[in-house]
């Protein structure tokens, strides 16, 4: 099936992230967005139960929707193994430069700590690859009554997918994410938005 990253732009131009407000500022600052593994030296072994909120540190999610009985390893992945795969990554979700398609459940949990980030689409991946998920990876529930498969089939590249464009739900890079120009921030959907 698969589909091309441009037709993809098409369909779902900007990317949403969500993040603690305290993050605001590095971000700003350094112009990037940095998977969990590169923003603490703590044990990623394990989902984050809490939130450690220290002045001046990033402020990590917590991945309290995370539970290793819900989900279906594959791939001879130990749960250890996933939560480094899924923590040397940042995350976002796809949609349209006013509202995300999906992840509005959890900027509506989040509201009173966290700012959205929207970014066009084209602009991150001039110089970053891709990886399209249809699943909310960090959200396992068990689906029917069994647990929902993770792995190495979880990120794929656009050509690789063997779902429609418009089954994505989250898009993820491996690699610490640039902050093009254009890129802008608020406190939540409704603004009001400011330029990064």
């Amino acid at each position: 099936m698969g589909f091309s990253v441009g037709q993809y732009t098409d369909l779902r131009p900007t990317l949403w992230h969500l993040t603690h407000r305290q993050n605001l500022n590095l971000i700003a600052k350094e112009r990037v967005l940095k998977p969990a593994a590169l923003l603490t030296s703590a044990n990623l072994d394990r989902p984050r139960r809490a939130r450690s909120i220290i002045p001046g540190m990033p402020v990590l999610r917590d991945q309290k929707p995370l539970c290793e009985k819900c989900i279906a390893l594959q791939g001879g992945l130990s749960f250890a193994d996933w939560l480094r795969e899924m923590n040397r990554r940042v995350f976002f979700w796809p949609g349209r430069p006013d509202r995300p398609a999906a992840g509005l459940g959890a900027i509506k949990l989040y509201s009173n700590s966290d700012i959205l980030i929207r970014l066009p689409f084209l602009e991150v991946v001039k110089d970053h690859v891709p990886f399209f998920s249809r699943c909310n990876a960090g959200a396992t529930r068990m689906q029917h009554g069994k647990p929902v498969p993770r792995g190495s089939s979880t990120f794929v590249q656009a050509f690789e997918a063997d779902f429609p464009r418009s089954k994505v739900v989250e898009v993820t890079f491996v690699q610490p994410v640039k902050v093009p120009l254009g890129a802008e921030w608020a406190p939540s959907l409704s603004g009001p938005w400011k330029i990064l």
